[in-house]
Formats: C-alpha cells, sequence, structure tokens
C-alpha cells in the first residue's frame, strides 16, 4: 500500500540527511514554506560574493516564475 511505501521511502531518505543544509518536514504548509524562505534569505545574506548573490537572487526569481 502506499503508506508502507513511503515509510519505506522516509527510512532510506533520512540516511541521507546529512548530505543536507536544510531539512524540512512538510506536515504544515505555512510552516514549511517559512522554514524554507527563511533558509534561502539566511543563505543570501551569509553569502559574500556579490556575483554569488546576484546569481541565487536570479535563481529565486526564475522559481517563483
Amino acid at each position: 500500500n502506499i503508506v508502507e511505501e513511503r515509510m519505506k521511502q522516509f527510512n532510506e531518505d533520512i540516511n541521507h540527511w546529512i548530505n543536507y543544509d536544510c531539512v524540512v518536514i512538510n506536515d504544515d504548509l505555512e510552516k514549511c514554506y517559512d522554514e524554507i524562505i527563511n533558509f534561502i534569505n539566511n543563505k543570501i545574506s551569509k553569502v559574500e560574493c556579490n556575483y554569488d548573490r546576484i546569481k541565487i537572487e536570479k535563481h529565486i526569481e526564475n522559481l517563483r516564475n
């Protein structure tokens, strides 16, 4: 059944969490959205190279469109 398959995938995914900068649990859409936006904004504010910052901002703008 679908629940068993998703739980199996979840268990496999957990093993890879250490490879990511951020893990968001999608149990509340608004909270999830806020966490992602905050993470992106924090990353942007920490970017020292202006070129990288512009590149990230353009990528975000493309995702929004």
